[in-house]
């Protein structure tokens, strides 16, 4: 059975776990989340350069390019 004491224990240890976990695992991916719309837009850049050497030059060979430049404006948009 439960007592009072280990319940006010149980809840103090939460009080301090709870929030080191939610830091641990969300400053990881709010970094990523930063960093994203840059490295989009570097990939946007080598995948237009990479689309202006091929020959013949088509129009669906930009089309990852164009991908990747509206994800980093989405992206970077919304964060």
């Amino acid at each position: 059975m439960v007592t009072l004491l280990s319940l006010c224990l149980i809840c103090v240890a939460a009080i301090i776990l709870i929030p080191v976990v939610l830091l641990l695992v969300g400053l990881p991916f709010l970094v990523l989340m930063a960093l994203l719309p840059w490295l989009l837009r570097i990939a946007g850049v080598v995948l237009l350069l990479k689309a202006l050497f091929e020959q013949p030059v088509r129009w669906e060979n930009f089309m990852p390019a164009v991908i990747a430049f509206a994800l980093s404006i989405l992206i970077g948009w919304i964060v």
